[in-house]
């Protein structure tokens, strides 16, 4: 049996990731920020025992593409084979989203629309009448609330419908006069789009005008001289360029059908969101509120990870007992037990702790819609450093994990903004790291350490990115949605962290398992003391910190979790609290921990994404800048 494939399409923060992720098993990022979706995911569906292939394409605001993450739409669109297209459309911006909608209807490929966030349209009072516009365009039309399932089976069982027939020809929208006399002269004229290109006559005669950049050589070289005289025309009879022409067509279209199918009623009351708006945004207040969340993020985190700490250490401490007599009978099973326990011991009595409340926090945060309030409050500081508001999107993604951030920067619209971004990305304690802080501070110096070591990243993060930009060019303007807050969704949060805790599971336990173990052989065979004497003059020399320290490091560029792990292992201690370091030494290590080479992942990633000459820039700076750091602190702790 054909298994179809439909994808979706639709505008930054149209919630198509969510439609997805209500849809599949295979759940994309789906956060209230423009731009989250820079990849394409995949996830076979079943509805009424057929099978389709569902795929969540980057949001684009056009199919004249100006970023990394729009241009992967456009080509998927032009190139593949796709069945079915399903428009996501954001009902609290119908005119805006219309106009991607009648460029999308000039491809000519069967198609369906979402009506997505219907019911916060409502809230605002805005009524649309979706049988109205299913009329005018053409194509089913099916109101949803992906946020809360509602409408989806009605949109997938259009859908399948849809595609069990043959589906009718699109109907088009007429341009002024002028303009639509030369497309359809140009159509005419135009050769059918080969085996391989998505896209009708009409859509390239459009294209030949607007982007000649997107008509297949194909097609556009017979029509080269056509295609340029029509373009003279429009500049001299419109007294613009063809581009903008094009552009002020659809959006003049998208806001006629936007006001043919629906209308406001006034509302006796401003919107909650609105209100609360005023505080988030204001320029002072809303700074305020900024610190006071994340204090309150950190300050939760510390006290959870806590509790579970205390809860959990009982129970794991009844294992190593059992595990003494294999000392004497086997040191094979000795050292690989061991091994194999101080690796689940960590895993789950330190790194777990910490890590699940702060992937659970930072759900809930995603969700909520005040990732984009940051951007703009943080906007002007950026700009210092050589950045503007949108690269903290891929910042706060950092902290989660480094590699999806260095995806999220093919929103950033100049590769001058995406270069920079990469190379500050690593510096940000992604969610391996901030466990590492947490249980470190938590055991040898106090969680208020944490907040100190946090503050100076984020300097170091500024000093280095002013430094950087003063050999590029100038950042462009903030040009960024600000998506309505939104309560967040407590079901999605706990999928979103049951995600998180399954990959955890399956891996990067196994490699804190297998890390631990080597440890307990290396250290046996006494390789791990030849790795400690060629990193001694760094370690002990240069940061004053035991010279058995050096293997940790090794190990942690493979998962920084292990390094919290094997430390103990390393300096022979039965716990954190019992690690023969000062206060002092326990932050310098972290500060060199936090701020070195990126993880593997990570390395890979920019390797494939920026070039290996960056990627290896990237390591390089960090390794620097965490050792002068680092050093730094060894320095203020001796004088003070």
């Amino acid at each position: 049996m054909k298994s179809f494939k439909i994808v979706l399409v639709g505008q930054p923060n149209a919630g198509k990731s969510t439609l997805f992720n209500v849809l599949s098993d295979i759940k994309a990022a789906a956060a209230n920020f423009a731009g989250t979706s820079v990849r394409i995911t995949q996830s076979a569906i079943q509805l009424d025992g057929r099978i389709f292939q569902l795929l969540d394409l980057p949001g684009t605001y056009s199919l004249n593409a100006n970023d990394d993450a729009e241009k992967l739409t456009q080509k998927y669109l032009l190139s593949e084979k796709i069945d079915l297209i399903v428009n996501v459309v954001d009902s609290t911006l119908l005119a805006r989203s219309l106009e991607l909608t009648s460029e999308l209807l000039e491809l000519g490929r069967p198609m369906a629309i979402a009506l997505n966030m219907q019911d916060e349209a409502e809230k605002r009072g805005l009524k649309i009448d979706h049988e109205k516009l299913e009329k005018a365009l053409g194509v089913p039309v099916v109101p949803t609330s992906a946020l809360h399932g509602k409408g989806v089976r009605q949109l997938m069982e259009r859908c399948s419908r849809l595609l069990n027939t043959e589906p009718p020809p699109l109907p088009f929208f007429p341009y002024t006069a002028h303009i639509e006399a030369l497309v359809q002269k140009l159509a005419a004229a135009m050769s059918e789009p080969s085996c391989g290109q998505n896209g009708s006559r009409r859509f390239y005669a459009i294209k030949a005008i607007e982007n000649p950049s997107m008509v297949p050589e194909n097609l556009r070289r017979p029509l080269e001289a056509d295609a340029e005289a029509a373009c003279s025309q429009i500049r001299d009879f419109h007294q613009r360029d063809c581009f903008e022409s094009v552009a002020y067509e659809r959006h003049h279209l998208a806001m006629k059908l936007s006001e043919e199918i629906s209308e406001f009623v006034p509302r006796k009351t401003i919107h909650l969101h609105d209100r609360l708006d005023r505080f988030f945004l204001h320029p002072l207040f809303g700074r305020f509120i900024l610190l006071a969340y994340f204090l309150g993020f950190y300050a939760a985190i510390f006290f959870a990870g806590n509790l579970f700490s205390r809860w959990l250490d009982p129970l794991l401490n009844r294992i190593p007992p059992l595990l003494v007599p294999l000392q004497k009978t086997s040191t094979f099973l000795w050292l690989t037990a061991d091994g194999l326990w101080q690796g689940a011991a960590g895993s789950l009595g330190v790194v777990l702790p910490y890590f699940l409340p702060l992937i659970f926090l930072n759900a809930i945060f995603e969700d909520t819609g005040y990732l984009s309030r940051i951007a703009f409050l943080l906007d002007g500081l950026l700009h210092r450093i050589g950045l503007h508001g949108k690269s903290v999107a891929a910042f706060i993604l950092g902290f989660g994990c480094t590699a999806p951030a260095l995806y999220a920067t093919r929103i950033l619209e100049n590769k001058r903004d995406r270069i920079l971004s990469a190379l500050l990305l690593p510096f940000i304690p992604c969610s391996a790291r901030n466990a590492v802080i947490f249980a470190l501070t938590a055991a040898l110096a106090g969680p208020l350490w944490a907040l100190v070591i946090y503050f100076f990243v984020l300097m170091v993060i500024a000093v280095t990115g002013k430094t950087i930009s003063l050999f590029l060019e100038k950042p462009g303007g903030l040009i960024m949605e600000i998506p309505d807050l939104k309560v967040p969704s407590l079901r999605n949060a706990l999928a979103g962290t049951g995600r998180k805790l399954r990959e955890f599971a399956v891996t990067v336990i196994p490699l804190l398992l297998l890390g631990s173990m080597a440890m307990s052989w290396l250290g046996h065979l006494k390789i791990g003391a030849r790795i400690d004497a060629l990193s001694s003059p760094l370690i002990s020399g240069v940061l004053g910190l035991p010279a058995q320290l050096g293997t940790t490091l090794v190990f942690g560029f493979f998962r920084k979790e292990l390094i919290v792990v094997m430390a103990k292992q390393a300096l022979g201690a039965a716990s954190l609290a019992l690690l023969p370091l000062t206060a002092g030494q326990a932050v310098v290590f972290l500060v060199f921990v936090t701020l070195y080479f990126p993880c593997f992942t990570t390395f890979m990633v920019m390797g494939r994404e920026f070039g290996w000459k960056t990627a290896g820039a990237s390591a390089l700076l960090s390794i620097v800048v965490a050792t002068l750091s680092a050093y730094l602190f060894k320095v203020l702790f001796l004088i003070f």
